[in-house]
């Protein structure tokens, strides 16, 4: 499988430096090599995913509780793996197509699609609930509330990323018009601001304070808090979600966004909207996407849905902290909820087979 580029240290970034690196990509560039960041499963690989999802649900053990011994994949394991490696190393996102979701029940394919995570990482809690499977669909809440998140409406998502090394997204249901996914390079976008708007990168290493939409323990504070901007032994990382960031100015022991915050965190915003610096895709049924969190945004376009709760937009969701081996992260400067997901108010994991 082509694309996959591996770095021994880091990807050798320097702050207030241009950063070489194969996840700095434009959209021409990665539409010129689509072989680079596409996999389509073939009929042997469907046939492993429906063997294992139907002994894992058969198992009885839940899903939570399931390990990478419980997903033999025999020939697409290293595939996989081959994804794994391109997306926290190489270009920082991939398209698989193909995933046999007209072939397995709706319990099959939660437990087989938290299997394929399995083999890239670690999953983690995405809300409050301890969801280790998060369902993005529609719930008709108002996405401005204060303690709602965007995944649960059809409003449009801004750019964003989300609290794990690695987000991945597989398509059960598409909208009747709208929804479509797109991606863009923050490599890409920390250049183009070095070039044109060197004066702005300061501001961005500066600490900003994100609403955590309500999903916090007692005694923690409403909001993490973390520079958008950042590197590390070598590498860059990227955390960023203006909505969040513009919505925790509601607490008053935040600090007022400053006019030059407000210009940096707009210049980024409308640097991952240039056509030329991201892709967009409407995901099909069996569709998976796989995104590096530190490296990439990601988006969604808002939706219509067709009639009937069961016939909405319907997409599975894993968080994923990356397996040994993928960049470390510095813990002064990011809080844990940063990458390891949101903790469960019961310590307790779940996996539901819709959307809560």
């Amino acid at each position: 499988m082509p694309g996959v580029v591996l770095k021994a240290e880091g990807d050798g970034a320097v702050l207030g430096q241009p950063l070489l690196t194969p996840a700095a990509w434009t959209a021409a560039d990665a539409l010129a090599h689509p072989e680079e960041w596409q996999l389509q499963l073939t009929a042997q690989d469907a046939a492993e995913i429906v063997a294992v999802a139907k002994a894992a649900v058969a198992s009885g053990k839940p899903v939570p509780e399931m390990a990478l011994s419980d997903f033999p994949l025999p020939t697409l394991a290293a595939k996989l793996e081959l994804v794994r490696q391109s997306v926290v190393h190489g270009r920082g996102f991939y398209l698989l197509r193909g995933f046999p979701v007209e072939q397995l029940t709706r319990q099959e394919t939660v437990a087989a699609f938290y299997g394929l995570g399995l083999y890239w990482g670690t999953p983690r809690s995405q809300n409050a609930k301890g969801h280790v499977v998060g369902h993005v669909k529609d719930l008709g809440l108002d996405a401005e509330a204060n303690d709602v998140r965007v995944y649960a409406t059809s409003a449009a998502q801004p750019w964003h990323v989300d609290d794990a090394d690695l987000v991945s997204l597989l398509c059960l249901k598409r909208a009747k018009q709208g929804g479509l996914s797109g991606w863009a390079s923050a490599a890409t976008i920390y250049n183009r601001l070095l070039a044109t708007r060197p004066d702005l990168i300061e501001e961005l290493t500066k600490v900003y304070a994100f609403d955590k939409k309500g999903e916090y323990a007692d005694g923690e504070k409403p909001f993490l808090e973390a520079p958008v901007l950042s590197v590390y032994k070598g590498n860059l990382f990227f955390f960023y979600n203006d909505k969040y960031i513009r919505q925790a100015q509601r607490f008053q022991q935040v600090p007022r966004l400053t006019a030059r915050q407000l210009e940096a965190l707009q210049a980024v915003t409308d640097l991952a909207n240039d056509p030329d610096l991201h892709l967009e895709y409407d995901l099909q049924p069996g569709d998976i996407q796989l995104i590096h969190n530190w490296t990439q945004l990601h988006t969604r376009t808002a939706y219509v849905d067709h009639e009937g709760f069961e016939n909405r937009r319907h997409l599975l969701r894993l968080w994923l902290s990356c397996k040994s081996g993928s960049r470390p992260i510095n813990p002064e400067v990011f809080p844990k909820q940063a990458y390891l997901g949101v903790p469960p108010v019961d310590g307790i994991l779940k996996a539901p087979l819709d959307a809560e």
